[in-house]
């Protein structure tokens, strides 16, 4: 792979995107759209419900990086979805592909190229992210480290739109099928996770203390209880983008994997990690209190454990759309499908 090449390759298709002044009004319009939300969220719960601006500004992190996360998974799958087959449509790809460019080499410059353009969503909203991150119980790093982790996930995502434009000879086909890879991750496992769920119960026979008020005494009985054993299918909601961002914001807050994981990043981490540790099937034991039985933490132990796999697994499929998109810009081709232009 030729660097020089990739870095022209991406140089025009960045400039292909912004040779106009569209993107200057783009980017204002999202600017306010993400103003809109911060600063009309702070209206909201410190003028008008009163509950001051500490336990707001804890949340402000996941507010900005939500709307950065859905503004990105909207807009960047759909920035590399028309790459390769609106060129075709265009005849402006048979010409990059008669010069000495390899087929990688086009295929990685497209994709920095989309990428790059897609980061404007991070750009806008950095005084929000900014922001949050000074203001939010995680700690700077984790962050810093959200950031980044949504950055890698917009790359991952242009990708994925990279390879199904080189696939269908429609743009219109290839940013409906980039969407709707992006909705499986985001709705689709997580909805096969609810539908398994019933069939991951189990019948084990454990200890169970009792108190016996009567005769004073504590004693273990065996008894059948049901559980449902999640440790086996929770890799279904570890590619969740919204559960990616969660788990390493909340992994970044001090005492989490003992129930302090405030927001909303903290509430789905701890979905998470319950659903990837599992029942407890262990006997209980006596002396066991009559009242007032301390907390298990049990389900808190896996957070901050668990988005380097999502995100492990969201990079391998943009692998693979990128290893299709550059399979298919070999040349000589040796079939085309019927209508595809060659120049």
């Amino acid at each position: 792979m030729n660097p020089q090449a990739v870095m022209l390759i991406a140089g025009l298709e960045i400039r292909q995107r912004i040779r106009s002044t569209r993107w200057r009004i783009t980017a204002l319009v999202l600017f306010f759209l993400i103003s809109a939300v911060i600063l009309g969220s702070f209206y909201l719960a410190v003028v008008v419900a009163g509950i001051g601006y500490t336990p707001w500004s804890q949340s402000l992190l996941d507010t900005a990086i939500g709307v950065v996360l859905f503004l990105g998974l909207a807009a960047a799958p759909t920035l590399s979805a028309t790459s390769i087959n609106g060129d075709r449509r265009d005849a402006t790809l048979a010409l990059v592909q008669a010069t000495p460019v390899s087929s990688w080499d086009l295929a990685v410059g497209k994709l920095l190229g989309s990428w790059t353009a897609s980061l404007a969503m991070i750009g806008v909203s950095l005084p929000y992210l900014v922001w949050g991150v000074f203001s939010s119980p995680a700690s700077i790093a984790a962050g810093v480290l959200a950031v980044i982790v949504v950055a890698v996930m917009m790359l991952a995502y242009c990708a994925i739109g990279l390879g199904f434009s080189s696939l269908t000879t429609r743009p219109a086909a290839s940013a409906m099928l980039t969407q709707a890879m992006v909705l499986l991750l985001l709705i689709g496992l997580p909805i096969g996770f609810g539908i398994t769920y019933p069939v991951t119960a189990r019948t084990t026979t454990v200890g169970v203390a009792r108190n016996d008020v009567y005769m004073g005494e504590c004693r273990v009985e065996q008894k059948e209880k049901e559980f449902y054993h999640t440790e086996y299918t929770w890799w279904m909601l570890a590619p969740n983008p919204v559960l990616i961002v969660s788990d390493v914001i909340a992994g970044g807050v001090d005492g989490a994997r003992t129930g302090d994981a405030p927001g909303a990043s903290g509430f789905f981490a701890l979905l998470q990690s319950a659903a990837r540790t599992g029942p407890d099937t262990t006997d209980q034991t006596c002396p066991r209190p009559v009242y007032g039985e301390p907390a298990s933490h049990r389900e808190y132990r896996n957070i901050g454990r668990s988005w380097f796999i999502g995100l492990l697994m969201t990079l391998l499929l943009g692998a693979g759309g990128l290893a299709v998109a550059a399979r298919r810009l070999r040349v000589p081709a040796r079939k085309l499908a019927r209508g595809v232009r060659i120049a």
